[in-house]
């Protein structure tokens, strides 16, 4: 198996260690620049599968770095790693080409695993990118279990796992399975990659998989002129039963 090369651009020298640490664990090969003009030598001599890129640097814009590199190699895949997370650097970084945007911190192991599973993904199945991100959100079941007709499923929790413009993958309590049909909405305020929800917020469940009190699935986005057709649950009296 060909190994991913990988540069890691950023100046904060403990975590690039740490950083570059889980990738030679996952057999994948890392390099480390600390600063913007390291970053374009190192992208100039070698192609490189994935970046983590920084935006503030010592003598650049991770930004500025990110269309740069973009230009020369548009096959890489980039990811912001970054601490400045506000709504309008998440925008101008997905809008300049990021793959993901990562706020610092973060937890390195739980990153890495997804993103090795990207790796296969990004090779094997998806012709569209994904971010990975966590917002809250709220579901409604449009279509229950069977025996499940009779509770209440129109307000329960999740959580974005990633998100792409075709579907989402996210967490709940509730075992979803494929076929099932939801709907949508962000739970706390605006965030860009909410964004991606189309109107309407319905959603198919194209898999999905229980682990004691967790759900993890698939959906694929689905217009709402194909999904409307399906009322949402409302509650009656002594039918409440939320499975949250």
């Amino acid at each position: 198996m060909v190994r991913k090369a990988v540069l890691i651009v950023d100046d904060d020298t403990l975590f690039c260690w740490a950083f570059r640490k889980e990738l030679a664990a996952r057999h994948m090969d890392a390099d480390i620049a600390n600063t913007g003009r390291e970053c374009l030598e190192a992208v100039t001599k070698k192609r490189f599968d994935l970046v983590f890129l920084d935006i503030h640097l010592p003598d650049a814009n991770g930004l500025d770095l990110l269309g740069t590199i973009r230009a020369g190699s548009p096959d890489t895949r980039i990811m912001i790693v970054s601490g400045d997370a506000t709504f309008e650097t998440k925008q101008a970084a997905l809008s300049a080409g990021a793959e993901q945007f990562l706020e610092k911190p973060f937890d390195i192991g739980v990153v890495m695993r997804s993103v090795t599973g990207s790796f296969r993904e990004w090779s094997c199945r998806r012709t569209h990118p994904r971010y990975l991100c966590r917002f809250p959100l709220k579901l409604s079941v449009l279509s229950p279990l069977p025996g499940e007709e009779q509770f209440f499923l129109g307000s329960m929790d999740g959580v974005s796992e990633d998100i792409g413009h075709e579907g989402m993958r996210l967490t709940t309590e509730y075992p979803l399975r494929k076929g099932q049909k939801i709907r949508l909405r962000p739970a706390a305020e605006a965030d860009p990659f909410s964004l991606m929800i189309p109107a309407g917020g319905y959603a198919e469940v194209v898999w999905g998989e229980s682990s004691g009190d967790t759900s993890i699935a698939g959906l694929r986005f689905l217009q709402e002129r194909m999904a409307g057709a399906i009322p949402a649950r409302t509650s009656s009296p002594g039918t409440e039963g939320n499975r949250t």
